[in-house]
């Protein structure tokens, strides 16, 4: 099979294998005008092994480990996300996937899958696969060390349901013409925090969740709606058990009792509990619009995607209303630095001037010392020559030497001299007050 450097369409897993360990992701992503994370979520996809983090710096001092070899293909293994009903999958043939939807033969009455409708279901295996190799915190949420992933916070506990929720939720929004990414450094949007909490408090769970480096955003008629997803908490009593906090049940049942004054002291944490929060917002504003949706006990959140889509399609005039206020600030903020550096330049003129007045003036007070310093040493000089010859004349010749040495030890610059380099304060400030 021909490879098209600038489009992949279709591409075996031997191929895939050779491209990824023959240059970083990032360089081929931009190479096949793709993402780092459909090229991870293909190599997941594939079954192929991709280099760790740090292996092309150990590549360039030349101590890289030996690259592994393309382990044979499993049909039964899968660590993509079960196929739900709403999603539309395609069948290919074994060991050959498509890196970009390319044409494909459709079969009749069933319409083709745009390129944007696999978009969310691969973000969320690429995220689902580092979350699973995690370190889980003692309250048992995933906290992975790579930051660009999805914005969820759930349990290992959890992760199932999580997932049933956002993959419909990809499929709803692909559905209704919305896409979902990551978004880029770049772009400048700002994250809105989404409460923990059940009741709705702002409990502080730090060291136990973690935040994304990248928005998570659904884009619609070139806008952005972030959204971001936490598994709640519920303030329980609680017993650790190796190295995990998890509900004291028994103590539940004591407290729920008609002695629970009696109990003393026991531990009580914030867990997870098992039910979700979901939030849409506004990146372009800390605190514009935002919407929250809360599963409960009666409603768990897949009935209400209908909502959330409905509400991050209504949100687009108030988007723009924000984008605009936004923009209107800026120039309001960049008039504002302009006056302000206008108003600074008028003050550095101002005190450039006082400062070339000042120098100028010491100069010139410097040089009419001098001046009268010159009339003293030239009147020793002469008073000196007067005295010599009323001296000895043994010693007229040696101190004649001695005085001619002392005229040459003086000679400098005379205040005549000093007055020609003198400059006035107009001077210098066109000369640059050097």
């Amino acid at each position: 099979m021909k490879v098209n450097n600038q489009l992949l369409i279709c591409v075996n897993r031997k191929v895939l294998y050779n491209r990824v360990w023959s240059k970083p992701l990032g360089e081929l992503a931009a190479e096949l005008k793709s993402t780092e994370q459909i090229l991870i979520a293909k190599c997941i996809e594939l079954q192929v092994p991709r280099p760790m983090l740090g292996y092309w710096r150990a590549v360039a001092k030349g101590i890289a480990p030996p690259v592994p070899s393309l382990p044979p293909y499993k049909d039964k293994v899968s660590i993509n996300p079960p196929k739900q009903p709403d999603v539309q999958r395609t069948t290919e043939p074994e060991g050959e996937q498509a890196l970009h939807s390319g044409p494909k033969s459709v079969p009749q009455g069933r319409p083709k899958s745009p390129i944007r409708s696999i978009q969310g279901a691969q973000l969320f295996s690429a995220t689902k696969e580092i979350l699973l190799k995690s370190p889980i915190t003692q309250l048992g949420y995933y906290k992975p060390s790579k930051r660009k992933l999805l914005d969820m916070n759930v349990s290992d506990t959890g992760m199932s349901e999580a997932e049933a929720f956002l993959l419909k939720l990809f499929v709803a929004a692909e559905k209704a013409g919305l896409r979902i990414r990551l978004a880029d450094m770049n772009e400048s949007l700002r994250r809105r925090d989404i409460t923990v909490s059940e009741d709705g408090s702002r409990e502080f769970l730090y060291p136990s969740l973690w935040k994304p480096s990248n928005e998570s955003v659904i884009c619609l008629d070139s806008l952005n709606v972030g959204f971001s997803l936490v598994e709640m908490t519920e303030e329980v009593p609680t017993k650790q058990v190796k190295g995990r906090y998890v509900r004291d049940e028994k103590m539940i049942e004591w407290f729920r009792g008609k002695n629970s004054g009696e109990l003393g002291y026991y531990s009580r944490r914030h867990i997870p509990c098992g039910r979700f929060r979901f939030q849409l917002y506004s990146p372009y504003e800390p605190n514009g619009w935002h919407q929250v949706f809360t599963q409960t006990k009666k409603c768990d959140l897949i009935s209400q995607i209908p909502k959330m889509i409905k509400a991050a399609q209504s949100a687009v005039p108030i988007l723009r209303k924000e984008i605009q206020a936004q923009k209107e600030r800026g120039e309001a903020q960049r008039l504002r630095i302009e006056k302000q550096l206008i108003e600074y330049e008028k003050r550095q003129v101002i005190r450039r001037r006082e400062e070339a007045y000042k120098d100028s003036l010491n100069e010139l007070q410097g040089i009419m010392t001098r001046w009268a310093e010159d009339i003293r040493v030239r009147q020793f000089f002469i008073d000196a020559e007067r005295d010599i010859e009323n001296c000895d004349p043994a010693l007229q010749e040696k101190l004649k030497e001695r005085l001619k040495a002392a005229r040459a030890f003086m000679q400098d610059e005379t205040a005549l001299q000093r007055l020609l380099k003198w400059r006035t304060p107009d001077e210098r400030l066109k000369g640059g007050g050097d």
